[in-house]
């Protein structure tokens, strides 16, 4: 049921406290109140424009209910609400920005005053927030309605309108197409703004457009989008999960976003978040993934070996946007924050994406995933070792071209060493303007610096994930064996 259809619906049966988890909440307004067909008062309240009026029946509500007549510059949320009480039958309250202000006790008991009242004769308390976590005293009394973003449909009508207002041709349907994925998971007005100022003589600037809505996306707590624009090109050996998601990206129901979250484990516990915090982001976080059914892949394995980078890369070869995540990031310093802003920003993942996105995540230590998280991960977990030796010549290969060395140079004895490692060394030689074998003096590989560590990753991994390089289940030669060995006397 649309979110038109459930506040009717409400309206019916007299439910006095509704809040609307909306992208846009003054196209909420004008959305919920063309509803009403002015037959009932509207009034709404913001902590700047106190209480006004958004009809004539509202402004003559507004009138009689404040005692001296006046403009109703109420600055306080519980006072608004408290003037309300005098409101007539069947108003509409709107409260904007209603997550700044029900953590307050005076307003929260305010809102629950309003609840019989109001419950009395059809009026109604409506609380805008772009989402919303809401105080134990108002839980159960309150209809939570979420407004999603605007559907691809609704965005290609913004494009056209926009191209009507400036007097410009309608675009072609490929055109259309187009900028409906640049302005995906925007909410309407900003996908306005973002196609009104992307608009030439010559049509559509798409360029323009996604560079706006990779702006607008970061205003978003915790996300950034990623412009290296690196393709499976850029990724030397690892067939076997540049196969697996090349086939994804030509398959019947491709993803349109990729998500790339770094430090899963992050997820589980790891870091200096309180218990309280990382529990609330991990349940946002598996609610997430079961409800949409969201694509999940973890890489996990050595460190350099190029997880990372086959992430960004995806996005690149598929053509669509790569949108990172930073757990730390969408931390607050409250619980109710934390669960608060993960939830927005799969929101924002999810209406970029258009319900097709692909998440990729990277983990240091799969032991400190919980069996929960690591079961939405639909897709499989794939392992990184070490480069073998056609794979190692590949990277050479790639980033002796990119640093410029000269054929002649001479490689180091490079065993095991990792993509980043590679990178480095020929990096140092171009930068210092010296020999690869020269610059491997100043490389430590983590083969070595962390030797135990490594192993014990590898031997871990052994049977139990999916190999990177070479299909089928990765197995490491030098995995312990498992089982007792003994003599019998």
């Amino acid at each position: 049921m649309k979110i038109l259809e459930q506040f009717k619906a409400a309206r019916r049966v007299s439910v006095p406290l509704i809040a609307i988890k909306t992208p846009d909440m003054a196209s909420t307004i004008r959305t919920v109140g063309e509803t009403l067909n002015g037959k009932a008062p509207v009034v709404c309240w913001d902590v700047i424009g106190g209480l006004r009026a958004l009809n004539d029946k509202g402004q003559t509500a507004l009138a009689d209910a404040l005692p001296d007549g006046g403009p109703g510059d109420v600055a306080n949320p519980a006072e608004a609400m408290r003037v309300a009480l005098a409101f007539p039958e069947g108003t509409v309250l709107f409260l904007m920005n209603a997550q700044r202000h029900l953590d307050n006790a005076a307003t929260a008991q305010a809102a629950w005053n309003l609840r019989d009242p109001f419950k009395s004769n059809r009026r109604t308390l409506v609380m805008l927030a772009p989402d919303i976590i809401l105080p134990p005293e108002l839980a159960r009394d309150v209809l939570i309605l979420d407004e999603p973003y605007p559907t691809p449909d609704e965005l290609a009508n913004i494009i056209i309108e926009a191209h009507e207002a400036a007097q410009l041709p309608n675009p072609k349907d490929s055109v259309t197409s187009k900028a409906v994925d640049a302005v995906a998971g925007l909410a309407a007005f900003p996908a306005e703004q973002s196609v009104a100022m992307s608009l030439t003589k010559a049509g559509m600037d798409l360029e323009g457009l996604w560079e706006r809505k990779r702006s607008l996306i970061e205003q978003t707590p915790g996300l950034s989008v990623w412009r290296g624009g690196e393709t499976f090109a850029d990724v030397a050996g690892l067939a076997n999960i540049k196969t697996f998601l090349s086939r994804l990206i030509g398959g019947k129901d491709p993803f349109r976003a990729v998500a790339f979250l770094d430090e899963l484990e992050k997820m589980a516990g790891g870091g200096e978040s309180s218990h309280e915090t990382t529990q609330a982001q991990q349940e946002a976080f598996l609610s997430w993934m079961q409800n949409t059914r969201a694509l999940g892949i973890i890489l996990t394995g050595v460190a350099g070996a190029g997880k990372s980078l086959t992430a960004k890369a995806a996005g690149g070869q598929a053509g669509v946007p790569v949108v990172m995540m930073s757990l730390s990031a969408l931390r607050g310093s409250l619980v109710g924050q934390t669960e608060q802003n993960t939830r927005t920003a799969f929101k924002a993942i999810d209406a970029i994406a258009q319900g097709r996105v692909l998440l990729i995540a990277t983990c240091n230590r799969m032991g400190a995933l919980t069996p929960e998280i690591r079961s939405r991960f639909r897709l499989g977990i794939f392992f990184y070792d070490f480069p073998d030796e056609t794979e190692a010549a590949a990277l050479w290969k790639m980033f002796r071209a990119k640093f410029k060395v000269p054929e002649k140079d001479a490689q180091p004895e490079a065993k095991n060493w990792v993509g980043r490692e590679i990178e480095s060394c020929c990096e140092l030689s171009y930068l210092l303007g010296i020999p690869l074998k020269e610059a491997a003096g100043y490389i430590v590989p983590v083969a070595q610096s962390a030797a135990a560590e490594v192993e014990a990753v590898r031997a871990f991994a052994s049977g139990r994930f999916i190999g990177a390089s070479k299909p089928g289940v990765y197995t490491n030669q030098k995995a312990a064996p498992s089982g007792r060995k003994f003599e019998i006397a």
